[in-house]
């Protein structure tokens, strides 16, 4: 084990030289730390055992050469051994945690600190190092960073399923509910009895299908619409053949069941665009004139001539999906619709922007009668409506799908809004699609 002993490892100080055998014996001795000194321009002068277990040199074989030894081929490129000697010369010290090569070429994760060493006229005579192996904690860092994320995901597909359940028995609770108003619609009317027997066949079908949970989206889109279609249709050749028979509270029962199967369809729909919205559609993204695709969002919605929705010239062109963008304007413009002109001789609908930065913000105002404060945060939960169905009717998942759309894309949504001056939601979108997933 070689150690040279022409150097001072703190020159000026008589009891810390390596010429004492004690300091000498106790440098080499140690394992934990790789303790080495360079000449002035790079080259090992001295060498202990820690130094030739972490790097795998003797001091025969290492004594003389270039510390770039240890380092990797793209740090000797870019010149950074040379910079670490050129800054512990400037400053005194240089430390630093990288990339180092072994003797038989294997990398390890280091913990390196260079001391320049001076002569009493304050002139570099040399450097020492001492180096670290850290693989083992760096290996141990990474592994808990990889247990944190899958715990994230777990957690996130939890309350997913959670959210998936909940949803599940609000359709349970309504097949119950239509199930009921046939029921009544038979006894009133016991000559209609083989009709009755299809719906409840249709019925049965559509609750066989709402215990298919695992594959809730096949189902929401065709095993429990068809047989709705099925008692739409069936309620409507009851009506049809059944012609004046039906009257007074029996009439109300077939609306009551035509609406409500109307609800429903429309309901599966909003369930479904729902757990779709906050994931990534694999849509790549493009160059969007929000201008351009809000006035196509309006032809869509053919509001009445009652209604004005203002538009400003200018509106930004944003990197983004087109499909997200073109859901939540569509939902908050309808909403607005909705909402805002009910029961209204006229309306007005601002669009509004402003620059935020990597963001940009779009308002959505309109002058309707407004929501009161204590409502704000209820109305982005999903399933909530303040307004009875008989008034307005709806499912309360547009707005819940607006939020998780755009917070899926690292934004932000927020209501501004008091009873009789009207409603102003605001949400952020990011103007390069990469850069908002990042945030």
């Amino acid at each position: 084990m070689a150690y040279h002993e022409g150097m001072a490892m703190n020159p000026g100080t008589e009891a810390a030289r390596p010429g004492d055998e004690s300091f000498r014996l106790l440098v080499q001795s140690v394992r934990d730390y790789a303790i080495l000194m360079l000449d002035s321009s790079g080259r090992v002068t001295s060498w202990n055992e820690g130094a030739q277990r972490i790097k795998g040199y003797t001091g025969d074989e290492i004594i003389g050469r270039s510390f770039t030894a240890f380092y990797p081929e793209e740090a000797i490129a870019s010149g950074f051994p040379q910079f670490e000697l050129d800054t512990a010369t400037r400053d005194g010290r240089f430390e630093d945690e990288g990339w180092r090569v072994r003797k038989d070429g294997s990398r390890f994760w280091a913990n390196v600190v260079i001391t320049a060493l001076r002569d009493p006229d304050g002139q570099v005579v040399g450097f020492a190092k001492v180096t670290r192996d850290l693989t083992e904690r760096r290996a141990a860092e990474e592994q808990a960073r990889r247990l944190a994320a899958e715990t994230a995901a777990h957690a996130e597909a939890a309350r997913r399923s959670e959210e998936l359940a909940r949803a599940n028995q609000l359709l349970e609770e309504q097949a119950v509910e239509l199930e009921t108003q046939a029921e009544e619609l038979v006894a009133q009317r016991e000559s209609l009895q083989e009709a009755n027997e299809s719906l409840r066949e249709a019925l049965a079908a559509g609750e066989a299908a709402y215990r298919e949970l695992d594959q809730f989206a096949y189902v929401a889109s065709h095993d429990l619409k068809a047989p709705l279609r099925g008692i739409a249709n069936l309620a409507q050749w009851i009506q049809d053949d059944a012609g004046d028979q039906i009257s007074g509270e029996s009439t109300e029962h077939m609306r009551l069941l035509q609406g409500r199967v109307r609800r429903m369809e429309a309901l599966i729909d909003g369930i479904l665009a729902y757990s779709r919205a906050g994931r990534r559609s694999g849509e790549a993204a493009e160059s969007v004139d929000t201008g351009r695709l809000v006035r196509e969002v309006v032809e869509l919605l053919a509001p009445p001539p009652s209604v004005s929705i203002r538009i400003p010239d200018g509106l930004p062109v944003v990197a983004s999906e087109r499909i997200p963008l073109q859901q939540v304007f569509m939902n908050l413009l309808g909403n607005a619709l909705k909402y805002g002109a009910a029961g209204r001789d006229s309306a007005i609908i601002d669009v509004e922007w402003r620059d935020a930065g990597r963001m940009v913000e779009f308002t959505v105002r309109d002058n309707g009668p407004g929501i009161a404060p204590e409502f704000h945060e209820r109305i982005w939960l999903i399933f909530q409506t303040l307004a009875a169905r008989d008034k307005v009717e709806g499912t309360g998942i547009g707005l819940s799908m607006v939020k998780k759309i755009v917070e899926s894309r690292g934004g932000r949504v927020r209501l501004e809004s008091a009873p009789g001056q009207g409603a102003a939601f605001h949400f952020t979108w990011p103007r390069n699609f990469r850069e908002g997933v990042r945030g």
